[in-house]
């Protein structure tokens, strides 16, 4: 089992985040817009030093539904961003998340073409490796009901959480069960588990603590490799070429 972390909206928050993430040794990409109408947006010292020690990703320029933008806007929330998140850290960057899980595919060829390896979404109940240039997710960091996770995984036509969490009934608004449940069920695999969230949404929602309770359960789990997204992607597509030049 590999298991990666990320967090999105680039939020002062963040930093709470990653003083958590460095305490139990887990990796994450950090998704950073460059404003937010919603809400702050941190510095770019701020996002210098999260960049030393996690990844830094491309999140638009200001946390705008890219779906709803014509062409030649979509393109330049995509690349100004690369290019302003780039000046700041000192290096280039591979990983994309789409604002509010919401794109079309012209916006993951628009992602492609701008240098980004893959998309980040936000379905959930995914423990399987990353095809088609997006990256899916398992469990955010938020206690959706039933309803919401069911809703997740007959979109992606994925039947094996439904049957193997009973609807998700026993874990109705607790992702900390849902997670430690679903982590120790796919120990055993080679997928991916993907944990996402927002710091400014767990403050509001008071989960600092089940979430810090999260990693100590994941750490003490056995026989788990963390990486960053774009680690496992490269893992992944290497690998998946590896076999084909076989084949």
């Amino acid at each position: 089992m590999i298991l990666t972390t990320s967090w999105d909206d680039g939020h002062p928050l963040d930093l709470k985040l990653l003083e958590l993430l460095e305490k139990y040794n887990l990796k994450a990409t950090f998704y950073i817009p460059l404003s937010n109408p919603e809400n702050p947006v941190m510095g770019k010292n701020l996002i210098k030093e999260i960049s030393t020690y996690q990844e830094i990703g491309g999140h638009t320029l200001h946390h705008i539904y890219l779906n709803q933008l014509n062409y030649k806007l979509a393109e330049y929330e995509v690349t100004q961003s690369k290019i302003l998140l780039e000046e700041i850290i000192g290096r280039k960057i591979t990983a994309f998340c789409f604002p509010g899980g919401k794109f079309s595919n012209r916006d993951v060829l628009l992602i492609k073409k701008a240098g980004y390896l893959f998309g980040r979404t936000t379905k959930l109940m995914t423990f399987s490796k990353p095809e088609c240039n997006l990256m899916d997710t398992s469990i955010q960091i938020q206690n959706h009901s039933s309803l919401t996770l069911l809703n997740h995984s007959i979109k992606r036509l994925n039947i094996g959480p439904i049957l193997s969490n009973s609807f998700f009934i026993p874990f109705n608004k607790n992702f900390l069960k849902l997670a430690e449940y679903n982590l120790s069920k796919n120990l055993e695999s080679n997928g991916i588990f993907h944990i996402w969230g927002h710091s400014w949404e767990i403050d509001q929602l008071y989960l600092w603590k089940q979430l810090e309770e999260l990693f100590k359960f994941i750490s003490s789990c056995e026989n788990v490799t963390y990486m960053n997204n774009t680690d496992i992607w490269k893992l992944v597509t290497l690998t998946r070429d590896s076999n084909v030049s076989k084949d």
